[in-house]
């Protein structure tokens, strides 16, 4: 037999990253029977183990296997030439014979079993013959029987056919997957900068760890490009950066080529969708058989993969490359009718959320406005939410979700997008200094987008500017063009008109794309309707009927833009049949698609067409629904407020014509509380966090410590009536009745006259009154923290509001444990932890009342707090979570869960992941 000595020689890499926290995996892990890596192609499994036989220097035998090792004789006489060349150090080759299979098979296991010292077997691709069951046989046997310094590592793409669980049960199996195998953030950086010599930027390395999810081949792929790019187009490269030639070619020879045609057509088709489910699939491509392909392509680690939740993703490259390949072999129209067939699925399942965005992907925005009405009615602002984290998801791997971003705050009602602010920020500011630039850059712009819509102008300019200066950085033309975009209609709106001229010019010197539809559209009405305002009509004309001719080549809202327009040129022309004609065909847009804010615009230009006509009723009336239409946008409903008064005056009217709105009432003004300190106090103790006792302005020190044992303990039992001999029996337990008796009395002596220096009899003190035998800490006199701290966290009968204010109160008085400088004082203990139980109720109920009140900036401060005061407690985590995800704030939410495994599993040992995958799932 001809043994190729290739498969017998341990791979050379020239250059290579030493990987050491795998590296030190399997070093740990070689008391071990069998190593298994396993993963798609191209997450280095070969360069790990060869790297790991080199860096290590350990006695190895190598096997690299293929098809032609499918034979029982052959698989056995590369495996028998290899071990016994360790042994002998010859280059000899045994050749098994089919007839001698069993009897070498046992001579093999017989040898393997005595081996003396450490080995490494390691069979490289196994998949090739991992079907085959008398390999399977063979190398259980061997495995079974090997002793315990022998240990065989297998790298396969499919997991192997072995009897891996029992020998998990016996602790004599470890594993590393795809997940384990990828590069990680800082090993991306090394790969690049320290072995190649390409300087990257952090940002840079944050970008490629986030579109190669750590894919080792496209690393390889990539370096080899990057080295001819230079810094200057470097923020070009990555915002374009879905992949490469050599990455696509490797993806379409090495992994797709080898799948059926059936799995192809099914990877084409579901890259379309973000949230892989097989009964949407089934109905989508009209199979049966969707959950069998999706073990098929899992258990193969084929383009998807389980997260952490147990949700099936596409690997982000594996997806935008499928994408590709399903627009070579589908029209854009018929990708369109996809994303419609999709939307139908979801819409009758209930699922507004997917069946909006496939409608808004496939171009049917008349059904996505439709389906906006019913989630206006149905959702929550949390919905919402999750509303904009779909889009953002990018359901068409080839638009960005600023691409729709319009449309969407067009269609969500405004009091709702007036809610989303505070939310949104912070998942901003929560990601800040993480986020990668491109992903900063829209998430500006999309703040920029709700602010404009709510009114809310100063700020929606200071977050465009931001945006824009940054998408200028990274060369990002498309967000440049959005960005120069609505820069100018917030130019246009408040009256700088040279200024939009100039936004909307430079928008439009940036060449036209699908994704650019919007910016270019609206770069032209704001040009249109300064040439209106300027009276340039013959300017306005033909941009009108520019942005028309756009409009009505792809049917959506961006019509009613044009139409309303069109109404405004024939008004300044005096031509007022004509103009309303098109101010009722806007209208008609507007109310088709559920546009509250652009109705308004629209009922403006009307009223201002009715006043000069001197219809006054007509007008009264579209100004009273401008007036609904903008009662959540602060800007236009002063404008609103400013034509009241201009129809008032034109009618010669003392008061408005229509009603103004009534000023909201104010709720009765709540008197802050004041929690009463005693009167005439005389002395303040503080025992929550530092110890203190002040007098005045003179601190007091009680430099005896028995004094300060009876002092912690009257306070400890404050207002109760103590007995001398229980007293003694915990400040003084040991010594003779007599001794501490009289110490007993000393103690008490100077207690008094440290806290009361000017005290002539112990029975006069103000502070520790003497009833017969019993002793009572008297709080008249004294402003003690604690006991206020326990008076306001009691409810009692207070309004809400009282209560907050009470609990706030509770919170400053908090500064620290009980007595939390004396930790090992007995009677100290219990109750230092039930007040801290107490302060943690605190936090969880003023959380609690922020999040009810949508104040998720101050609910997020509670729970962080109560979880910085007890990082154990469980009950924390789970409600803050759960909270998180109701709000949406799913990123947050993943951070909490971070913590929350750390402690509660790592620390604690409770196992937390079936909670987790159940929360997460379930919202």
């Amino acid at each position: 037999m001809i043994i190729l000595e290739s498969k017998l020689r341990v791979p050379n890499y020239s250059l290579y990253l030493v990987r050491n926290r795998l590296l030190s995996f399997i070093e740990n892990h070689l008391d071990r029977s069998l190593i298994c890596l396993t993963s798609d192609g191209g997450y280095g499994k070969t360069t790990l183990i060869s790297s790991f036989v080199k860096e290590k220097k350990l006695p190895a035998v190598w096997y690299q296997l293929s098809q032609q090792d499918r034979n029982p004789h052959t698989f056995l006489s590369y495996m028998k030439t290899a071990i016994l060349r360790r042994i002998s150090g010859e280059q000899m080759i045994y050749d098994v014979r089919p007839e001698q299979i069993d009897e070498e098979l046992d001579h093999l296991s017989a040898l393997l079993s005595t081996w003396p010292t450490r080995l490494i077997i390691i069979l490289d691709q196994y998949q090739s013959v991992d079907q085959c069951e008398e390999i399977q046989h063979i190398l259980t046997r061997l495995i079974e029987n090997a002793s315990p310094s022998v240990t065989f590592i297998i790298t396969s793409r499919t997991r192997p056919s072995l009897q891996l669980v029992s020998l998990k049960l016996q602790n004599r199996l470890a594993e590393l997957h795809t997940k384990e195998l990828a590069f990680t953030k800082d090993e991306i950086g090394m790969f690049f900068v320290d072995l190649h010599g390409i300087a990257l930027q952090e940002n840079e390395i944050d970008l490629i760890y986030h579109k190669t999810e750590g894919w080792v081949t496209s690393l390889q792929l990539l370096k080899d490009l990057i080295k001819e790019v230079n810094d200057a187009d470097r923020p070009s490269f990555w915002l374009k950066f879905n992949g490469t030639p050599d990455i696509n070619d490797y993806l379409s020879a090495e992994i797709l080529a080898s799948q059926s045609e059936e799995i192809r057509d099914f990877l084409y088709k579901t890259c379309l969708l973000t949230d892989i489910n097989s009964n949407v699939i089934n109905k989508f491509l009209g199979i049966h058989n969707a959950d069998e392909i999706l073990e098929h392509l899992l258990r193969n680690h084929l383009f998807i993969y389980k997260n952490n939740l147990g949700m099936i993703k596409y690997h982000k490259l594996f997806r935008s490359f499928l994408y590709r390949e399903l627009s070579k072999r589908h029209s854009s129209t018929e990708i369109d009718e996809f994303h419609q067939k999709l939307s139908l699925i979801y819409e009758k399942k209930s699922d507004f959320i997917h069946a909006f965005v496939h409608s808004v992907m496939g171009s049917q925005f008349i059904n996505a406005a439709t389906l906006m009405k019913s989630m206006k009615e149905r959702f929550t602002r949390s919905q919402f939410l999750t509303l904009i984290d779909k889009l953002s998801e990018n359901f068409s791997p080839d638009l960005t979700f600023a691409s729709i971003s319009l449309f969407l705050f067009r269609c969500i009602p405004l009091d709702m997008i007036k809610d989303l602010i505070t939310p949104l920020e912070i998942n901003f500011k929560s990601m800040n200094g993480n986020m990668n630039p491109k992903l900063s850059v829209h998430f500006q712009h999309q703040l920029a987008a709700i602010y404009y819509f709510v009114g809310e102008m100063n700020k929606a300019e200071q977050l465009c500017s931001n945006s824009l200066n940054e998408s200028l950085s990274i060369k990002d033309q498309e967000m440049i063009c959005k960005n120069l975009s609505l820069q100018a209609m917030l130019c246009m709106k408040t009256g700088r008109q040279e200024e939009a001229v100039q936004c909307a010019q430079e928008a439009l010197s940036y060449r036209g794309t699908y994704s650019n539809y919007h910016p270019h559209h609206m770069s032209l009405c704001v040009l249109a309707e300064i040439y209106l305002d300027q009276n340039k009509l013959l300017k306005a004309d033909s941009l009108i009927k520019e942005t028309l001719k756009l409009s009505e080549e792809r049917f959506d809202c961006a019509i009613l833009f044009p139409y309303r327009l069109m109404g405004k040129y024939y008004r300044l022309q005096g031509d007022y049949q004509e103009a309303f004609a098109w101010f009722r065909k806007a209208e008609d847009i507007g109310v088709q698609f559920h546009l509250d804010y652009d109705l308004g615009n629209v009922y403006l230009e009307m009223v201002a067409a009715y006043m000069e006509t001197g219809q006054w009723e007509e007008a009264e009336l579209y100004l009273s629904k401008s007036s609904v239409s903008f009662t959540h946008n602060i800007y236009l409903s002063n404008k609103v407020k400013q034509m009241q008064q201009a129809l008032s005056e034109k009618r010669g009217s003392s008061t408005s014509a229509v009603d103004m709105a009534a000023p909201t009432p104010q709720l009765e003004a709540h008197r802050p509380l004041v929690v009463q300190e005693p009167e005439h106090a005389k002395i303040s103790i503080r025992v929550l966090g530092k110890f203190e006792i002040q007098s005045g302005d003179q601190i007091v020190t009680l430099k005896r410590k028995s004094s300060l044992r009876l002092l912690q303990f009257f306070i400890t039992h404050r207002e109760s009536k103590l007995t001398k001999d229980s007293i003694i029996d915990e400040i003084f337990p040991e010594g003779s009745f007599e001794a501490v008796n009289n110490q007993f009395y000393v103690t008490l002596s100077y207690l008094r006259k440290t806290l009361e220096p000017q005290l002539k009899s112990g029975r006069d003190s103000l502070f520790i009154k003497q009833s017969g035998e019993h002793y009572t800490l008297s709080l008249d006199h004294m402003d003690l923290d604690i006991h206020q701290f326990t008076q306001l966290i009691h409810k009692g009968e207070y309004s809400s509001l009282e209560h907050l204010g009470k609990l706030k109160k509770a919170e400053l008085l908090y500064r620290g444990d009980y007595f939390e400088e004396y930790p090992y004082v007995s009677f100290l203990e219990l109750v230092r932890e039930k007040f801290r139980v107490y302060y943690l109720k605190v936090l969880q109920e003023l959380a609690v009342y922020y999040w009810d009140q949508a104040d998720y900036e101050q609910g997020i401060s509670y729970f962080e707090k109560a979880l910085r005061k007890e990082p154990y407690e469980e009950s924390v985590y789970l409600e803050y979570m759960e909270r998180l995800m109701k709000a949406n704030l799913v990123l947050q939410a993943k951070k909490v869960s971070e913590l929350y495994q750390k402690y509660i599993e790592k620390e604690l040992g409770i196992p937390v992941q079936a909670k987790l995958q159940k929360m997460f799932h379930s919202t």
